[in-house]
């Protein structure tokens, strides 16, 4: 964004400017001296780095947790199925949960100035079905989105193809918060980049890539949810978010004082925190899927079923939690983590670790072990392609053990180890054979969409690359009840489907570790563990 767009987006928000910064390969928003120089930061230790800060295009879950702060969602999720207003004041669902008829709040304004109505959602969606925005996340969790309805200017009705069970969920994600029309249409590829403009209680200051984001507080908050205990202006003056990839590092930031808060705690040092003094530990169950290897079947060999359930028996997967996780993760069994509804705890005796059986299966396929132990199929060498990103390092040592252990029934990983935009172009491509996935989230139905579904292959979450019309019915059929009796047996049908087709190797179920300073208080985490939000902390010092 060059310097004139700035100065005219930050007098649209009624907000004065500083001097510009001078290199423009790194553009800042600034703000005024009164807000920048303020006390009451909360500095937070990040893992890692993403692609953008449009959460409604991203599959960052570091993006929806910095972005909460900056959207409000139309609901909040208070509990597993219980929902109290967000930017919503109240909300209708019709009997087969087709139509989401939504009020929203009449007092509300964008970070630029402009009004918050019915529009900015009905934009906000459908943009986010909009194929130019290849949006991730958020297009599973939209669902069967068909249109939104604009009733006035403060109703808006939102109607699905199918039925979508689900959606309030989704609507509580900050992946589906609402985002303003204005800036959208001015800044069009900046958004996201540069610009990212909510009604939330903080506002972006600056975002250098891969290396810091700050937030100052929004002066003109005076909403707020009605299940925090305060309303109107956050009590920090603002969040600023420093990017640690070495997990060691972040750590010494903490002890140091040079962040007040860290998420991903090393579970090298889960027992010391868990009795420090001066440091809190948060551990909470996380909600969704688990640390997992996709198989890519579209491309060979792990088009193969018997490759496929071969990788699943060959990989020793207490092996790996007590190697590279400390047994403080657990290991998996299902797509779902443990405390999802509708978990079936059967799935952790269908597929145990059996090297011999993975090579059985692989005999009987027609693969013969080469004379360097690698198996071949007539002038096919069983290479596997792994894309993996140059961090966390904790990536690449559970690759490695998935290698070594694939190596001993004959199959030959090849580790591509590279930075996140060639990782994000390969895997999106379907140049892989495997790669890893992690998500968060509270709704099983989202969880398997973005696994399974069809309509998120090609290039989509579902990166599995995995379609099949009997798995896609089960998912819409989820979606389309609301009795938890009846979507408790058709979510552990679609686990059992899952594992009987081989999409993918369940291999962690983790905790959500954080950690912060005692002078930190006030600290909210979502029930499923994936977002500290910052609204009613307070810093003493």
């Amino acid at each position: 964004m060059d310097r004139m767009r700035r100065r005219e987006f930050l007098k649209r928000a009624g907000i004065g400017v500083g001097a510009l910064a001078a290199s423009q390969a790194l553009p800042r928003v600034f703000l005024p001296g009164a807000y920048a120089q303020a006390t009451g930061t909360l500095t937070y230790g990040m893992a890692g780095g993403f692609d953008t800060l449009d959460v409604t295009a991203t599959t960052f879950t570091r993006v929806g947790r910095i972005a909460l702060h900056i959207i409000d969602p139309l609901v909040w999720s208070t509990g597993s199925g219980q929902y109290s207003p967000g930017l919503a004041t109240s909300w209708t669902v019709s009997p087969d949960a087709t139509v989401y008829t939504f009020k929203m709040r009449d007092d509300v304004k964008f970070h630029d100035g402009t009004p918050l109505t019915a529009e900015a959602v009905k934009v906000t969606f459908d943009r986010i079905v909009d194929p130019a925005t290849r949006a991730q996340t958020a297009f599973s969790f939209i669902g069967p989105y068909d249109r939104s309805e604009v009733v006035d200017k403060y109703t808006v009705r939102v109607r699905f193809k199918s039925p979508n069970a689900s959606f309030l969920n989704g609507a509580s994600s900050p992946y589906l918060g609402i985002i303003s029309p204005t800036a959208v249409q001015k800044y069009g590829q900046d958004f996201g980049r540069v610009v990212f403009v909510g009604t939330g209680p903080f506002m972006l200051q600056s975002y250098r890539t891969d290396a810091e984001v700050r937030l100052i507080r929004n002066p003109n908050y005076t909403w707020g949810a009605p299940s925090f205990n305060h309303q109107g202006r956050a009590y920090l003056q603002s969040i600023v978010y420093r990017i640690v990839p070495e997990e060691s590092t972040r750590l010494a930031t903490l002890e140091t004082g040079e962040t007040l808060f860290i998420e991903d705690v090393p579970v090298t040092d889960y027992q010391r925190l868990k009795s420090s003094r001066d440091k809190v530990l948060l551990e909470i169950r996380q909600a969704g899927s688990g640390w997992s290897l996709m198989m890519n079947q579209g491309r060979a060999p792990t088009d193969d079923l018997a490759v496929r359930r071969a990788v699943m028996h060959a990989i020793d997967k207490e092996g790996l939690v007590r190697t590279v996780w400390n047994s403080v993760y657990k290991a998996a069994c299902s797509p779902l983590t443990p405390n999802m509804l509708g978990f079936d705890a059967t799935t952790c005796t269908k597929v145990p670790y059996n090297p011999d059986q993975a090579r059985r299966l692989l005999d009987e396929a027609g693969w013969r072990v080469g004379p360097d132990g690698i198996r071949v199929k007539g002038s096919e060498r069983l290479r596997l392609e792994f894309y993996l990103q140059t961090t966390p390092q904790k990536n690449i040592e559970m690759a490695s053990f998935i290698q070594a252990n694939a190596k001993q029934v004959g199959i030959d990983v090849n580790l591509n180890v590279i930075a996140r935009a060639g990782y994000l172009d390969a895997v999106r491509q379907g140049r892989h054979n495997f790669q890893f996935w992690w998500d968060t989230g509270t709704d099983p139905g989202q969880m398997l969409r973005i696994l399974f579904h069809s309509r998120n292959a090609g290039g989509g979450t579902n990166r599995n690359n995995y379609r099949n019309p009997e798995m896609d019915r089960l998912i819409e059929q989820i979606d389309a009840t609301a009795d938890p009796t009846r979507r408790k047996e058709i979510i552990a049908r679609a686990q059992q489907k899952a594992i009987d087709d081989a999409v993918m190797v369940y291999l962690a179920d983790p905790p959500s570790l954080y950690a912060h300073d005692r002078s930190v208080s006030g600290v909210w985490v979502d029930w499923g563990g994936n977002y500290p939000y910052f609204f009613n902390t307070r810093v003493q010092r």
